[in-house]
């Protein structure tokens, strides 16, 4: 984890688990490779926009391979899942806090889901155009005006699909 603060910069190193140190094994990182890693991750000039565009193209093939039955609704929802999650990620990675907040709504969503049915694909259609006319319009946060209500937006939206559905398809 990496504290911005002035000319400083400091480096804060959390101990995992016992659970998680036993299943990628034990030793530590010298804290000025994991500076070095960040510094990377902070003046790399990777361009995220092409990567999320990638990223919404394969939710959009997801959705219409399971319109075209080439893809069960279980493997769909699986999909959607993981795609959603890397979205997520790496818009956080790259600066983007406003789309890594909308796709961690929708991502906490799709984890309550058992079945991938038409109100959670308009869900993720609102997810898959909002997300594509942020980038076009290279709005990264909540700070802008024209984005402040966005999230709050995705957040109604899920309400408003678990007070129709009750528990009925809560995992």
């Amino acid at each position: 984890m990496m504290i911005h603060g002035d000319s400083n910069q400091k480096v804060i190193i959390i101990k995992a688990n016992f659970a998680l140190r036993s299943k990628i094994g034990s030793g530590k990182i010298a804290p000025k490779a994991i500076l070095a890693c960040q510094q990377v991750m902070e003046s790399n000039a990777y361009d995220f926009k092409t990567m999320a565009g990638d990223l919404l193209k394969a939710i959009h093939s997801v959705t219409q391979k399971l319109g075209s039955g080439r893809l069960t609704r279980d493997q769909a929802l699986e999909d959607l899942r993981i795609l959603v999650m890397q979205f997520k990620a790496n818009a956080a990675a790259f600066h983007y806090p406003l789309l890594s907040e909308i796709a961690q709504q929708v991502f906490d969503f799709l984890e309550n889901i058992k079945v991938l049915d038409e109100p959670v694909l308009e869900i993720i259609a609102a997810f898959h155009e909002t997300s594509g006319k942020l980038l076009e319009k290279e709005i990264r946060g909540k700070s802008d005006t024209r984005a402040k209500k966005i999230p709050a937006e995705f957040k109604k939206a899920c309400e408003r699909y678990w007070q129709k559905n009750k528990a009925g398809n809560r995992t």
